[in-house]
């Protein structure tokens, strides 16, 4: 990294950490320096958890130690600010623009000392640590503000001992319920801290299983807690009962019990067609997402259900289910369920426009289209698009990184999707499955400063979710036909002639694919986490290859088999990913990634087409690269005489760590590490040298910081990574502090992960 650029980085964090925050105070104002929460010891408490969250005013945020958002309101004068949003007014314009952007937006304004706000904080640190089953804890204050115009707060949280649950039995008279419906169990409590939030979120548990085991009346309110700690305070222990109250009470006193439940008449209109502007679905279709039946017990689950799938079809705008109780005496109880479908218009014309983002391409892509959303009325839909945009994109070797626009994007595509995967019948399949099915039709051009490269394909496929509650979607796509051809210009032409390397050339050649896809992604949700798992394979050119000799497609003796001329595609490839993401109590949020994939090409083939292949580095891998300036293996960035292509591989391992911290609404920052490579395998026809084979001690390592600035409609992020470990360097050379230091900085949208 170049040293000027960090003696003005330095610079830049001196001058910003030199504002000083009290400078601009009226008399009377303390700037609230400092905040913590300490035991009766002393000892501090650590600065994550719930303690922090309900302080009613904490300190400024930090960033390297630095208050960032505090100097960069800082550096606009109020004055300015005041005059720019009187002009506002005065156009008759809401609060904004950039200075007040800058100051209360990216920026945070000083945070000033507020005894009212000292005393609920005060107060609410002692409730909280009751609430967790501290029930003798008090909170004292501590003000330090011998510093002129500064206060620094001292929280002392006394917590004492915690109390535990003893013993916890159900008590259900006069409710009407039956606990052996439900899977909780009160003794498991026995033994544990007496925390009232967890009781609150065990009392939501409770009422929600009743909901789905045939009582609809059953809410929270009607699940309570009594503790019982008379005579247990030395002990520290409670005696808790789980109390399930009636449904009401009587003018009497009397309990009115809740009573079970069962689906009564469900009935199905579309508000649209009763209109007669929009045809409605077709009653086999609604009737087969309906989760509902009449008779079957109460289930609130099956409404969620039924609501969902109903909602994902793409000519339903909007569904309303409301139901009502109906009471047929002798203990019969139905619930009668309306479903109202408001349909969308038929025909839609649409814009759109986004900006992509890849490892190696940036840039704005419009759209235009127009959409049929009930084709045929079963669910179905058509849609034509023409798509194309100006991106900028990184010229693959023989010219330097480009930043502005250099490449064109255009294509149109038509995709038809119903629902079920026909020839088989919807009785066939099961609704909670969505299964789908689409027809996609494609022709694209890409325009580089290296080539022009002309695509056509035809694609067959199906999806349906095997696990609802972790949206698991498998996604099938038993044909996948695809054309590419590659126009190079005459000076990549002239380069690749220089260059007299087969297995350069062999990445750029035209070819025909008929291949076969196999998904599979899932999610997962948890109090505090989530992640994503996903899985792609593809495999092309196995059928042909087999058939290809009795079909004759062979050019001539020795030569790769050709369809319509051109040499079609052999290969399997697969990748994965695996990403995770905490919260870490109020400081921020930990996030991670691990991807691999691996290739492998087959007799018809040289190498893996330019498009299929693996790359490393870039904005959203190895950030201290450039994208295709890592790899593969150990091989250096002039190997093109060795027989292989600098950053490009078989094989692919990309792991990466990051911490996020919201610093204000708009404004983040991040810290990271990632470590990965790409190579290329020994059972490749390229024949490569061992320096370029998988081996660990190859994985190249960088760490860096990032800015991250949320637009609302995107999110641009600044990352600027050191090489840690580089491979490509001498074995003496190859940590940093052995030789100068390297890095790079990348302008990225979206997160990297």
């Amino acid at each position: 990294m170049n040293i000027a650029v960090q003696s003005y980085a330095i610079c830049a964090l001196a001058m910003l950490s030199a504002c000083s925050p009290v400078r601009r105070l009226t008399e009377g104002d303390r700037f609230l320096d400092r905040v913590e929460i300490n035991a009766e010891d002393g000892t501090k408490l650590a600065q994550i958890g719930p303690y922090y969250d309900v302080l009613r005013q904490q300190p400024n945020t930090r960033f390297l130690g630095i208050r960032l958002p505090l100097q960069i309101h800082l550096m606009v004068r109020p004055v300015a600010l005041s005059t720019a949003q009187d002009r506002r007014l005065a156009k008759g314009k809401p609060e904004g623009g950039l200075r007040w952007w800058l100051a209360n937006r990216m920026g945070e304004p000083p945070v000033l000392y507020d005894s009212y706000l000292a005393e609920r904080s005060r107060l609410n640190l002692a409730a909280l640590a009751q609430q967790m089953g501290f029930l003798d804890a008090t909170c004292g204050l501590r003000i330090d503000s011998i510093e002129a115009q500064r206060a620094r707060l001292e929280f002392v949280l006394d917590e004492g001992n915690r109390w535990t649950i003893q013993s916890c039995n159900w008590s259900t008279e006069g409710s009407g319920l039956n606990t052996n419906r439900l899977t909780f169990d009160p003794v498991r409590l026995v033994g544990e801290p007496f925390d009232v939030r967890q009781l609150e979120s065990i009392r939501s548990t409770i009422a929600r299983s009743f909901r789905n085991s045939g009582y609809p009346s059953v809410q929270a309110s009607h699940v309570a807690f009594v503790a019982d700690t008379v005579g247990r305070v030395n002990e520290k222990h409670v005696a808790l009962t789980v109390e399930l109250l009636p449904f009401d009470y009587t003018d009497k006193g009397a309990p009115v019990p809740h009573q079970l439940t069962r689906f009564g008449e469900v009935d199905w209109a579309c508000q649209e067609r009763l209109n007669g502007h929009v045809p409605c679905i077709e009653a086999e279709v609604v009737e087969f997402l309906l989760a509902v039946d009449s008779g079957m017990l109460f289930n609130e689950r099956v409404l969620q259900d039924t609501y969902r799938r109903l909602s994902n079809v793409p000519g339903i705008s909007r569904v309303e289910m409301p139901g009502s109780m109906r009471d047929q005496g002798e203990g019969n109880v139905f619930y009668d369920v309306d479903v109202e479908l408001e349909l969308n218009e038929r025909i839609d014309l649409t814009a759109e426009a986004q900006m992509i983002r890849s490892d190696a391409r940036y840039g704005p892509i419009g759209s235009i289209g127009f959409r049929n959303n009930n084709l045929r009325g079963k669910a179905d839909a058509f849609e034509l698009a023409l798509t194309g945009g100006i991106v900028s994109t990184r010229p693959f070797s023989y010219t330097g990184d480009a930043l502005v626009p250099n490449s064109g994007t255009w294509s149109i595509s038509s995709t038809y999707s119903t629902l079920g995967i026909p020839p088989l019948s919807l009785g066939r399949l099961r609704p909670s499955n969505q299964a789908r099915t689409e027809l996609a039709l494609n022709w694209g051009r890409e325009v580089r400063p290296e080539y022009a490269r002309d695509a056509a394909s035809f694609a067959y496929g199906f999806s349906y979710i095997e696990n609802p509650e972790r949206e698991s979607k498998l996604r099938v796509t038993p044909l996948e036909f695809r054309y590419s051809d590659i126009t190079p210009e005459a000076q990549f032409a002239e380069w690749l002639m220089q260059q007299a390397n087969p297995i350069l050339e062999g990445r750029f050649v035209d070819y025909t694919s008929l291949a076969s896809k196999l998904g599979w992604s899932s999610k997962w949700e948890r109090e505090s986490s989530h992640g994503r798992w996903r899985f792609d394979a593809e495999w092309t050119g196995m059928g042909l290859h087999a058939l290809a000799a009795p079909l004759g497609l062979r050019q001539g003796e020795g030569e790769a088999y050709l369809l319509g001329g051109i040499p079609f595609a052999h290969y399997v490839r697969g990748d994965g990913e695996w990403t995770y993401g905490r919260s870490v109590g109020g400081w921020g949020s930990l996030h991670g990634r691990v991807k691999a994939g691996y290739a492998a090409v087959g007799t018809n083939m040289d190498v893996l087409p330019f498009d299929r292949a693996f790359f490393a580095g870039g904005a959203n891998g190895v950030r201290g690269w450039s994208v295709r300036d890592l790899g593969p293996g150990f091989a250096k960035q002039d190997v093109l005489d060795a027989g292989y292509v600098p950053g490009v591989g078989d094989v692919q391992l990309d792991v990466g760590l990051e911490f996020r911290k919201e610093l204000t609404d708009v404004f983040e920052a991040a810290w990271f590490t990632d470590a990965g490579n790409v190579w290329i395998h020994q059972t490749s026809s390229s024949s490569p040298a061992k320096e370029v084979e998988f081996t660990m001690r190859s994985l190249a390592w960088g760490a860096g910081l990032g800015l991250r600035f949320d637009f609302e409609f995107f999110l641009l992020r600044l990352d600027g990574a050191l090489r840690l470990y580089d491979p490509s360097r001498g074995a003496n050379e190859r940590w940093i502090g052995q030789a100068s230091p390297r890095g790079m900085v990348h302008l990225g949208i979206g997160h990297p992960f």
